[in-house]
């Protein structure tokens, strides 16, 4: 009924067609960073972002060169597809995955709940760098 109401009004079909597939772009990048809980994200400003900052920089790495996305933790495939990057480093949430560019360690907003985690974060962010030389 909308359609024929559309077509009285000469709107061009293409105007009006439903198109329910949106096209990804695939996009390449050093680094895609995955948060998997989007509560104090490091994709928003303030202090779990300033920490990812801080961390990326004692790798090499900076936001010009990284991706980062916030998911549901049963999206992460579908995700990484859609973004060409070298290393996928998934913050909060622990995966096996026998994958040698994909590593995970904890969300920045845990390290800034509980310091003592930035020994195990460092170990995981020296072999994302050897990854990328």
């Amino acid at each position: 009924m909308r359609n024929k109401y559309l077509e009285a009004l000469d709107i061009p079909e293409f105007l009006y067609n439903k198109n329910d597939s949106i096209p990804r772009v695939e996009t390449s990048v050093e680094c895609l960073l995955v948060e998997t809980s989007p509560e104090k994200s490091f994709c928003e400003p303030g202090d779990s972002k300033n920490l990812l900052v801080k961390m990326l920089t004692s790798i090499g790495l900076s936001l010009n060169n990284t991706a980062s996305i916030s998911i549901q933790s049963g999206d992460l495939e579908e995700n990484i597809k859609s973004h060409q990057a070298k290393v996928v480093l998934v913050m909060g949430e622990s995966i096996n995955s026998k994958s040698d560019n994909l590593f995970s360690t904890h969300h920045p907003r845990d390290i800034l709940k509980n310091p003592a985690l930035k020994r195990e974060v460092w170990e995981v962010l020296k072999k994302v760098k050897k990854c990328l030389s």
